[in-house]
């Protein structure tokens, strides 16, 4: 089955991926030698930043999960104006520039922001509080969607009992909803959790100092300002360790789920809402509103602002736009192209007989950078290009490949679905006629494009969006939108750097816009 011929050129991306990381790792190992760990291994102010990377992670997932589950079950309950737009906002918060979403929250909680002003005293935002309303900004909307799928896979029947049995909505929770939901709660805490552990712009400008620093920093600092190698080695292999070691834990301990390839939207019955419902469900919509849409406001005042238009003219806005783009949009194809082969492979496999298990295994390849962050895969690459004799000045192809790679997984959960179903509903089809390779995906073109696109643009945005690679490996002459405004925020011009954020918050809308009406069509998802 894997071995015909139209699955090559699918093998031969998966090679080149899985080539790349492991030379990646291999550098890591041959500079991390365990002569040199000692000194590390008892150095207090590296297990201090381990555990405050482990704390912080864990109080990110757990508070966007538990905020998360009450949102998905109104959303999916309530029909409200509004519902759609907020769904929307949810997608946008997921894929909006890290450094934008961080000025927003500065604005909104800074030392003179408006929380600030309206507590009468300076909000406590830089170290633990400000890291995690920051991740929780990010993770909560995720969360969000990804249970609001988990609700595809209820059977319309039990909802349709519950409603003759008169059952509650606190009812229907308890003995329904929450037998789907707690299944998927493990494989969502370790993506967010991944997430969170590997986070390096959220900190780098929130944490407030060495006593709110993670592992990512820590590699970042040691590869940027004292370059040394076999610490940033050290540091990296570490972190592959610790997350892979989380991983495996929450693996072992979940339980199976069998997932619905159809996108069908089942049939939803009214459910009896008491009012401890109402209120209940009025309460955490606020809470979820008050978390996301501040920010966003704050992120568009400046273009009612003079300064705003003078930003338009300034030459070093629009240099560093164009080097964002030209990592973007190659990241966003290579991207696009890894995932196809990797999904590629995937569907050959499922539901065919004593091979089915591969099509997990294949999905989970695609997962290997949630253990290998995009920090330690720019430091492998970076050092495998030294032995090479590969000066820095040739790091753009270590940021568009490492990008493209941290955007491999979101890249995958777009385009799997709808693949999967293309698979099951015309498999038997395409084995009886022998349609394979260009011809099938001619055919299956019309429906599947809008997932492409989704893919694609998702990718686009997140490479778009990017400061850990480009910090590490940028120079004058690789300036990006994002760290051109780091550097203002950094030098304390707020106002400009608002400025700056509203053309990349807008460039982002524009690409999302046109990958996706360009490539998807008329059934785009947007």
């Amino acid at each position: 089955m894997l071995a015909r011929a139209y699955l090559r050129p699918a093998w031969i991306g998966l090679a080149v991926y899985l080539f790349i990381a492991a030379a990646a790792v291999a550098a890591l190992l041959s500079y991390a030698t365990p002569m040199s760990w000692g000194q590390y291994v008892d150095d207090p102010y590296i297990w201090r930043v381990i555990r405050f990377s482990l704390w912080q992670a864990l109080l990110s997932a757990l508070i966007s999960i538990v905020i998360a589950i009450p949102v998905a079950s109104c959303l999916f309950h309530r029909r409200f104006i509004g519902r759609q737009a907020l769904l929307n906002l949810f997608a946008i918060s997921m894929v909006v520039p890290t450094i934008v979403a961080i000025l927003g929250i500065v604005v909104v909680y800074g030392r003179s922001g408006w929380a600030s002003s309206l507590m009468g005293e300076a909000f406590p935002l830089y170290g633990l509080v400000g890291i995690l309303i920051a991740h929780v900004f990010f993770n909560m909307p995720l969360a969000v969607r990804m249970i609001l799928q988990t609700y595809s896979l209820v059977p319309d029947s039990q909802w349709r009992l519950a409603s003759q049995l008169g059952l509650s909505r606190t009812q229907a929770f308890r003995l329904i909803e929450w037998n789907y939901i707690k299944k998927s709660l493990p494989g969502l805490f370790l993506l967010i959790f991944m997430l969170c552990f590997s986070s390096f712009a959220v900190v780098l400008t929130l944490g407030g100092g060495p006593r709110s620093s993670t592992l990512e920093v820590a590699i970042y600092q040691a590869l940027r300002f004292e370059f040394d190698l076999s610490k940033a080695s050290y540091l990296s292999l570490l972190q592959i360790l610790i997350c892979t070691t989380v991983a495996l834990c929450v693996y072992r301990l979940s339980p199976y789920v069998r997932q619905d390839i159809s996108v069908f939207e089942g049939v939803r019955v009214p459910l009896k809402s008491t009012r401890w419902n109402s209120l209940c469900d009025i309460s955490v919509m606020m809470l979820a509103l008050l978390w996301v849409i501040p920010p966003f406001v704050a992120i568009f005042t400046p273009i009612f602002s003079e300064l705003f238009w003078q930003t338009l003219f300034v030459p070093a806005v629009w240099v560093s736009v164009w080097h964002s783009l030209r990592i973007a949009l190659p990241a966003g194809v290579l991207a696009l192209v890894v995932a196809m082969s990797i999904a590629s492979l995937a569907r050959a496999v499922k539901w065919r007989a004593q091979v089915d298990k591969w099509a997990n295994r294949f999905e989970q390849l695609g997962n290997l950078v949630l253990m290998v962050p995009g920090l330690v895969l720019a430091t492998g690459l970076f050092i495998v290009f030294r032995e090479l004799g590969i000066g820095i000045s040739n790091a753009y192809w270590i940021v568009v490949w490492v990008n493209a790679m941290m955007a491999l997984p979101f890249v995958l959960r777009a385009i799997m679905p709808t693949l999967y179903q293309q698979e099951r509903r015309y498999r038997h089809l395409y084995d009886q006629y022998g349609i394979v390779g260009s011809a099938r995906l001619m055919l299956e073109w019309q429906s599947c494009r809008s997932a492409l696109a989704q893919g694609l643009a998702y990718a686009v945005l997140l490479s778009l969006g990017d400061l850990g690679v480009v910090a590490l490996f940028g120079s004058e002459n690789l300036v990006t939108l994002p760290m051109y405004l780091f550097q203002l925020v950094g030098s304390y011009r707020i106002e400009q750097g608002a400025c700056v954020a509203v053309v990349l918050i807008i460039l982002c809308l524009m690409l999302f816009l046109l990958i996706n009406r360009g490539l998807g069509g008329r059934r785009a998802i947007v």
